[in-house]
């Protein structure tokens, strides 16, 4: 493989590391707001006695 060939598969790696940081961080913003829901609707039912 020749330095320019090496350099197209690594540019395209990086893509595709950037692409699935992205997804990773939408899933984890997801999840905190899940967590935070779900702790909320938990202190509520404490608060409640349910």
């Amino acid at each position: 493989m020749n330095l320019a060939e090496e350099l197209a598969v690594l540019r395209k790696q990086v893509k595709e590391q950037e692409k699935e940081i992205r997804r990773l961080k939408e899933e984890n913003e997801f999840l905190e707001e899940a967590s935070a829901f779900f702790a909320a609707s938990r202190r509520k039912s404490a608060r409640t006695g349910e």
